[in-house]
Parts: C-alpha cells; sequence; structure tokens
C-alpha cells in the first residue's frame, strides 16, 4: 500500500483516514455531514482546514442529504459516500464512492478537484488511494470511474492511478479498477 490507514474512535462514530503522499481522505462521517450541510465553515474549524471560495460543490450539496440519510438508518454506510481530500491544511477537492457494492462487488467513485488544485496530481493519488483502501475491503472487487471523452485530464487522471478503459459509451469513457 502507498498510504497509511487511520481509524479514530469519535462520539460520533468512527473516522477512516487515508493519509498518503502530500494528501489527506477523510471519510465524511455523520457529524460532518451535518456540519457541511449547514455550516461547512464549523467542518473547516473541526479539522484546522480551509474551505475553497465555492465548496461544497453543487453535486456535493445535492449529494449529502442523501448520504446524510443513509447514515441515520446504518452507520456500517460511513465510507460510502464522499471523501473530503486535503492537502496541507486545505481543501483540494472530494472523492465519492456512490453506492455501496451491488451484487457483484461493483461500485462507481466520482470525484471533484478544486481548479486551483488541478493538473498536480492530486487527482491521480486521491483515486489511487481510495481505490486501493476499496479493494482492501472484502466485499468490493471492482471499480469503476467515468469521464467525459473530452475531459484529457481526468483520463489522465485515472490512467495514473491504475484504472484501465473498460469501454465507451456515446461521450463517456468508463474505466475500471483492477
Amino acid at each position: 500500500m502507498v498510504f497509511d490507514l487511520t481509524i479514530e474512535l469519535l462520539m460520533e462514530g468512527v473516522a477512516v483516514i487515508i493519509t498518503g503522499q502530500e494528501l489527506t481522505l477523510r471519510a465524511v462521517t455523520k457529524k460532518d455531514a451535518e456540519l457541511l450541510l449547514v455550516q461547512p465553515e464549523k467542518y473547516a474549524e473541526k479539522h484546522g482546514i480551509t474551505i475553497p471560495e465555492r465548496w461544497p460543490h453543487v453535486h456535493l450539496n445535492i449529494y449529502l442529504p442523501l448520504y446524510h440519510e443513509l447514515l441515520l438508518r446504518d452507520i456500517r454506510n460511513q465510507g460510502y459516500g464522499p471523501w473530503v481530500i486535503t492537502t496541507d491544511t486545505s481543501i483540494a477537492g472530494d472523492i465519492t464512492i456512490q453506492s455501496m457494492p451491488n451484487d457483484k462487488g461493483e461500485i462507481w467513485i466520482g470525484y471533484h478537484i478544486e481548479p486551483e488544485e488541478r493538473n498536480k496530481g492530486v487527482a491521480s493519488k486521491a483515486i489511487k488511494y481510495l481505490s486501493e483502501w476499496a479493494i482492501s475491503q472484502s466485499d468490493i472487487k471492482r471499480i469503476y470511474a467515468e469521464c467525459n471523452h473530452s475531459n484529457v485530464s481526468s483520463m489522465k487522471a485515472l490512467k495514473n492511478a491504475g484504472y484501465l478503459l473498460h469501454h465507451r459509451f456515446k461521450t463517456v469513457d468508463v474505466y475500471a479498477y483492477p
């Protein structure tokens, strides 16, 4: 593995943290989701980081209430949702496991890197760290990610993280790991 895994016991549950070269991924806990939904600045204060101006971005804002509801129903859903990516003391983006594994052990991921952090290897590292962690879980056998044909940076990030082109569909390429 190319990262360290930390598990912290918190009053509101367990925090799963992946620390690697130059960045950290933190699975959003129930309390984190609550803070991000109503007071993102309190989330930043809690974790000692700064938040980019337009973060959480629109897709994460749409997903957070659904993820929070999943956590309220079953805390075992933690980790199968958004993870915050940080470099040093600021948020660089987020990466999301979009659901629990299906009956074949397959999951899909999506990610967003803040514009000022793009083309620095952040996406490749975050994808690689989360993918290695996910594959180490006994119920996950394969991970998929998609990107638009025109998104050369995203295609490069997926390839650098060990993903291979699985198939093409209209304007979307689907990549698979491993």
